[in-house]
């Protein structure tokens, strides 16, 4: 009978080995490792349970590992790695006997007890343990003395109970037994619940993993670790202190965006953004800032597109406002987020008013002259902001979700420094909310003067840089009344914003037909009809009148290239290539973007994002020369002219 029952117990042990082999194995298919290879505890520390810097104080040998198992033998002993984790999935098995209390340490310090340096998962029979009197935030599965399980899934003591614990970036779950218990973001908790350690927003994001036995025993199996891509748990200056390496100035002037005292400084004029070179997606950002003058206004933008919105001097992106002084029910100067120009979220709570602007629910911002600290977590398009310390502000569903971060010049002097990222594990979004990539443009008017343009004698007063807008009265006094560059060009691309900002009145106007020309009556008579008008205006193309792209009311549309389309020596096939395909044009006193692409002899238009021109064949077109905004005697106003030079 003795022998049987030794059989059968080997029997059994032997099942219990295949299980955690095949477990290991099928964990091993997911991305996921041994956190003890080798069947060896070799490279781990042993301390006391009360502070891991300190040496056990017990004597003999507290925790051993046998076939994949890690059992803790009845002593107030931690275990830790020597490596250092920040993002990851860890799935374990745990097993206490009665009276047991154990616990898992994330992300701790080499010193001090990481229940209160960092988080410990708490593992223990609470009802023997404490005597029935335990609080919840010290049942099993809590982070200990912090957030309490929010379910009960634990099975009875001396069985085996099945983890899986995700830390990412702020973000911690916890799903014991196939419940999940925890969900809970750590930036939020910004208050302690405790008197021992910090507020759990303040503990580090990177650090050791760690199992404890404090009393009775504690049995670990297949113990597993996957490490998340992209978060070494470190953050990294986006500023140098020194100069604007890493960011590029968008539509400002030079002066606009300076260093000065390990401070980036920002005088408001004109209105624009400055942007980082590169995309980001899910992060925690944090920087400080302060307005100098009273009433200030800025902001600071995420997931942004690389150049600005059609007739805005603002990029689609998520604005984080920067501003000082300004209060109501509907926005505040204490770290409202909103969508701009085609962005999209989801405030936490409804506006007020139905805006789409998530509200700070607590003002904490400091006045002018003083510096302020906001920091920003995004997360898969959930965005939170902490402001001075405290979480306040959250929205969600934000598209675009990976982009550009800039600061933001508007009217006023404000001093950006201390700005620094950590990246978070992406999630490769869907290209509908990612945002564009920087293919190269760069703006040719600063918002502030007319530098880099033709200033002849008697533009002065008409042609004026108003801000974003390059304002033109139609009323120049030069004998060129063209706006030319000073700098030629032989194949690119341009984009130009335009508005005829006159109040329309009525003009008749020819009838063009898809070929060129214009279309005619049964008699052979010129037909025309009456639209609305406010104005003429054009680009010329490498120096030349007759490679104007149009800017009119003409029911054919802008776009038209006019010196082309009616020149009827032009062959046939020319002069219905520069003919519009469609009529884009917004309506008047609305802003219109041209996308004008010339290469060799050839050239496109794009007008409101349809294609009105493709590939247009100009013969006779100079190979290189200025481009510039033409004078008809009308107003005009242009914005947002970016430049992309193409290799020949």
């Amino acid at each position: 009978m003795k022998q049987l029952c030794t059989f059968f117990l080997i029997g059994i042990m032997g099942c219990t080995i295949v299980a955690a082999n095949t477990a290991i194995a099928q964990a091993a298919d997911e991305g996921f490792s041994p956190l003890f290879p080798g069947d060896s505890i070799e490279g781990w520390k042993v301390s006391d349970w009360s502070n891991v810097a300190t040496p056990q104080k017990v004597s003999g040998t507290p925790w051993k590992m046998e076939n994949g198992v890690l059992y803790g033998l009845n002593k107030r002993t931690w275990i830790r790695s020597t490596k250092e984790y920040s993002d990851f999935v860890l799935k374990f098995d745990t097993k206490i006997t009665r009276g047991s209390n154990g616990g898992i340490g994330l992300r701790f310090p080499p010193q001090g007890d990481p229940a209160y340096t960092a988080m410990e998962i708490q593992v223990v029979d609470d009802r023997v343990y404490y005597g029935g009197s335990a609080r919840t935030e010290q049942c099993t599965g809590s982070i200990y003395d912090e957030i309490a399980p929010s379910k009960i899934a634990t099975n009875p003591v001396g069985q085996w109970n099945s983890w899986l614990i995700t830390a990412r970036g702020s973000q911690v779950t916890i799903v014991l037994n196939g419940v999940k218990i925890i969900d809970a973001d750590l930036s939020r908790e910004t208050k302690a619940r405790q008197q021992k350690g910090p507020a759990l927003a303040k503990r580090p994001l990177k650090g050791h993993i760690g199992f404890q036995n404090l009393n009775g025993n504690i049995t670990l199996r297949n113990i597993m670790i996957k490490e998340l891509d992209g978060g070494d748990g470190q953050f990294v200056s986006l500023f140098n202190g020194k100069n604007l390496d890493g960011w590029v100035n968008v539509n400002c002037a030079p002066e606009t965006w300076t260093v000065r005292d390990d401070m980036i400084v920002c005088t408001g004029i004109p209105t624009g953004v400055l942007r980082t070179k590169r995309h980001y997606e899910n992060y925690i950002l944090e920087l400080e800032w302060r307005h100098m003058k009273k009433g200030g206004n800025a902001g600071l933008f995420i997931h942004s597109d690389p150049v600005t919105a059609p007739g805005q001097p603002f990029t689609r992106s998520i604005e984080v406002q920067i501003l000082d002084g300004r209060n109501s029910e509907n926005y505040t100067s204490h770290g409202d987020i909103f969508a701009i120009h085609g962005a999209a979220m989801k405030p936490d709570k409804p506006h007020p008013a139905g805006w789409n602007r998530a509200l700070p629910s607590e003002r904490r911002c400091k006045p002018a002259g003083q510096w302020n600290h906001y920091r920003v977590q995004s997360i898969d398009g959930n965005i939170s902001l902490a402001v001075n310390g405290k979480v306040v502000t959250r929205a969600s569903k934000s598209k675009p979700r990976k982009g550009y971060i800039c600061l933001e010049s508007e009217g006023s002097e404000v001093h950006f420094r201390d700005i620094r990222i950590r990246e978070l594990p992406g999630s490769n979004p869907p290209p509908d909310e990612i945002a564009e990539k920087d293919r190269g443009f760069r703006s040719l008017y600063n918002g502030l003067d007319l530098r880099g343009w033709k200033q002849t004698q008697g533009h002065q007063g008409h042609w004026k840089a108003k801000n974003w807008v390059l304002d033109y009265d139609g009323k120049s006094q030069a004998k060129d009344k063209n706006l030319w560059t000073q700098g030629e060009f032989e194949d690119f691309t341009l984009i130009v914003d335009w508005k005829l900002p006159d109040k329309p009145g009525t003009e008749n106007v020819p009838v063009i037909l898809p070929d060129g020309s214009q279309a005619t009556d049964s008699s052979g008579k010129a037909l025309t009809a009456s639209v609305p008008a406010a104005g003429d205006s054009g680009i010329y193309l490498r120096g030349s009148s007759k490679s104007q792209i149009n800017i009119w009311n003409w029911p054919i549309g802008s776009g038209e290239i006019w010196g082309y389309r009616t020149d009827k020596n032009m062959p046939p096939e020319v002069r219905k290539a520069t003919t519009p395909i469609v009529n884009a044009d917004n309506p008047i006193g609305r802003w219109n973007r041209f996308v004008i692409t010339v290469i060799n002899d050839y050239v496109t238009v794009i007008l409101n994002g349809k294609e009105v021109i493709f590939k247009a064949k100009l013969p006779g077109m100079p190979k290189r020369g200025p481009i510039a905004l033409q004078n008809h005697g009308d107003p005009i106003q242009f914005a947002n002219i970016y430049i992309k030079e193409l290799a020949p």
